[in-house]
């Protein structure tokens, strides 16, 4: 398949799942809370799709001919999976927070 459809694809899945995982979770928010909310959503899952297709496009061919799974596809099917479940926004948030209290700790 083509480079190119393919990102367009995953550009697509990723707005039409943002949009309605938004419809589904709030219907009553004023329209720039539902632009930042769609925006965080399409980034979260067009981020998933890239990762899904790196796995399935790139590794999955060297994973089935050596047999070895390594670390790093490990960390890339466990980002992947918290990205299918929409967890994504809230993993980066508590990372950040967490590493925030820590070198505001170190620093004192």
């Amino acid at each position: 398949m083509n480079n190119v459809v393919v990102w367009l694809i995953l550009v697509a899945v990723s707005l039409i799942f943002g949009i309605l995982s938004r419809i589904a979770a709030h219907n009553r928010k004023s329209i720039p809370w539902w632009f930042f909310e769609c925006w965080r959503d399409f980034v979260s899952y067009f981020i998933t799709g890239v990762i899904g297709y790196f796995f399935v496009a790139v590794r999955w061919p060297n994973i089935a001919k050596s047999g070895i799974l390594s670390v790093s596809d490990f960390v890339l099917l466990l980002i992947f999976f918290i990205g299918v479940l929409g967890w994504t926004p809230y993993v980066i948030k508590n990372v950040t927070e967490g590493l925030n209290a820590i070198i505001g700790r170190i620093l004192k």
